[in-house]
């Protein structure tokens, strides 16, 4: 007989660890315990092993499955695995939407038109109130100087008979939530200094100062040393385009995590005595080294010797951190059209002259808010499973620029204040060679019609751009050329119905159509104006349908012969990738004939 045990791993529950431990006393110690009796003392020991061994594995087996995304049951721990496939969730999300503004300025010395230097603009950090009590934000200044800005004449002085006073109104997006400002004393040095700065609800940080004077920026991870700052565009009356993007090094940055415990600040651990982090140095500096050899030898080059410090930037110590942060002051934010109509603390700056307190006092208080539009947002917390799904999904797209989709997708994600992108398309530049690319931008003016994308656009898209993209992928930004076309149509109408209102039926059906924007390089299929046609009630036949270029006037410059792209069959307009189609005027570019 062996006297080797014979251990089975596989025995995992309470029945089958105490199974194995009996048949082990009866192999192995037959002499010296034969009392199997279920009220024995042996018995006792074998329940409490066996009862042990089941917790352990019940435990092993747990944590092993909270290891992996998809078996993780807690949702922290969901959180934390989203996390590292690149989706960061934090707190309740805000709800977004426009705001409609309207102040009251002073008019002219003449009455004809509001006094230029009383003119205001509302400050990003304004607060306001909706009828529910959710609190709402300014994201952006509100420049009531913008030629954009509607005017109306709001009190007349029938002493002097002129206008009196102006309406001005304007537009800004607004977010829900409130601003909270808390302050950590922080001790010495500390290596990944993690502080709590409250509650799991937080979801945005917006700034971080200590004590110094010294702002610390907020990245993905902290090897993360790049961020991209918004500076004031000198030029945007003629731009129409606020800030400029730029670079720039953070030498003081963090990250933030959050679980059902609260938000956390987490640091790296360098130091100010690591020498200036603000911009990058000179790379000759770090590279061209020379020793007392006469020889040469072939090294790797380190990044991180670039920013004097491999510690992953700078973190505070023995200072106070002063943290603003955001979060919603109410579980709902939602907003119905008209009720975001409370003024709560609102700054207004002139920068056109001195105004005195008076006058200043008066047209802040003529300061209106409402909303033409529903402010909605869900902000519940994701399920495990909606998590599940999102982390996937962020992990596949990997935060890189590679298919045409993601270069499309990523012009449409520029932050608003560095300008709009309306359309965009890439493709392989025809006359470019090494991997260069094509891409074909089109912008829309206050009218909603398409217009050529201005230089200060194009250099933000090209940084924004360039901070994901292949780093081997030559892009050059051209404007898409805008070509005006209309048609007109005749069909046949059933005499059963009145022919006014079956034109007016086949008018709307077109209209919704053709009520979204062509994109660059898309056809138009005549056969669907055919087939929208015939199947408005009234009508029984489409009789012809012929499309026209439109030129000259308010028309695009560009000039095409219709029978240059319009296919062989006739059945529809062959559209090249640097081309975009449109309709400037419905009512005058398409015209309808029933007989």
């Amino acid at each position: 007989m062996s006297t080797k045990p014979v251990i089975k791993y596989t025995d995992r529950d309470f029945e089958s660890i105490r199974e194995s431990l009996v048949e082990h006393a009866k192999r192995f110690y037959p002499d010296r315990y034969n009392d199997f009796n279920d009220s024995s003392f042996g018995s006792l020991m074998f329940d409490a092993v066996a009862y042990i061994g089941d917790i352990m594995s019940f435990y092993l087996d747990y944590q092993v499955n909270e290891s992996f995304l998809e078996t993780a049951l807690e949702y922290n721990n969901v959180r934390r695995l989203s996390a590292q496939m690149g989706y960061k969730f934090y707190g309740r999300p805000s709800a977004y939407g426009t705001a409609t503004f309207y102040i009251v300025v002073p008019a002219n010395s003449i009455g004809e038109g509001p006094k230029t230097d009383y003119i205001p603009i509302l400050q990003k950090g304004s607060l306001f109130k909706s009828s529910n009590g959710a609190s709402f934000i300014l994201t952006e200044d509100v420049d009531f100087n913008n030629p954009n800005v509607e005017v109306a004449a709001a009190r007349f002085d029938d002493y002097i008979g002129k206008t009196s006073d102006y309406a001005l109104r304007s537009y800004g997006r607004v977010k829900s939530g409130a601003k909270f400002l808390k302050e950590i004393t922080v001790g010495a040095a500390e290596k990944f200094l993690r502080v709590k700065i409250g509650p799991s609800i937080i979801n945005e940080i917006e700034s971080v100062y200590d004590s110094e004077g010294h702002q610390y920026y907020q990245v993905d991870h902290l090897s993360q040393d790049v961020v991209y700052l918004e500076t004031t565009n000198d030029n945007v009356a003629s731009d129409g385009v606020r800030s400029i993007m730029k670079p720039f090094v953070a030498a003081r940055r963090f990250v933030v995590s959050q679980d059902e415990s609260g938000t956390y600040l987490q640091f790296g651990f360098g130091s100010d005595e690591e020498g200036n982090l603000n911009d990058v140095s000179d790379p000759s500096s770090v590279v061209l080294k020379f020793s007392g050899k006469n020889y040469l030898t072939d090294s790797a080059f380190d990044p991180n010797e670039l920013l004097k410090t491999d510690k992953f930037g700078i973190a505070p110590s023995n200072t106070i951190l002063r943290v603003v942060y955001g979060s919603n002051n109410s579980d709902d934010v939602s907003v119905a059209i008209g009720e975001l109509n409370s003024v709560s603390s609102v700054s207004l700056e002139f920068p056109n002259a001195q105004v005195d307190s008076i006058t200043k006092s008066v047209i802040k208080s003529s300061l209106e808010t409402s909303n033409d539009e529903v402010i909605t947002a869900n902000t519940t917390m994701p399920t495990s499973d909606e998590m599940r799904y999102r982390a996937h999904a962020s992990f596949a797209a990997q935060n890189r620029i590679v298919t045409r989709n993601d270069y499309e997708i990523y012009c449409y994600q520029m932050p608003p204040q560095f300008g709009s992108i309306k359309r965009a398309s890439i493709v392989n530049d025809p006359g470019g060679t090494n991997r260069r690319l094509a891409l074909y931008v089109a912008s829309e003016d206050k009218n909603g019609y398409l217009v050529q994308t201005n230089d200060t656009i194009k250099m933000n898209l090209k940084t924004w751009l360039h901070k994901n993209k292949m780093i081997n992928d030559g892009i050059d930004i051209y404007d898409a050329k805008i070509v005006n076309f209309g048609f007109s149509y005749e069909f046949v109408v059933d005499p059963q119905y009145n022919s006014l209102s079956v034109m007016a039926d086949v008018d709307a059906n077109l209209r919704k159509l053709l009520a979204e924007k062509f994109y660059i390089g898309e056809p138009l299929y005549i056969n669907r104006l055919y087939s929208t046609i015939n199947k408005t009630t009234g009508v029984v036949d489409t009789i012809l349908v012929t499309p026209e270029v439109k030129s000259g006037g308010s028309y695009s410059s560009v000039s095409v012969n219709i029978e240059d792209i319009l296919s062989e069959d006739g059945s529809y307009i062959r559209t090249p990738n640097n081309v975009i189609l449109e309709i400037k005027s419905f009512d005058d570019d398409i015209r309808g004939t029933a007989v």
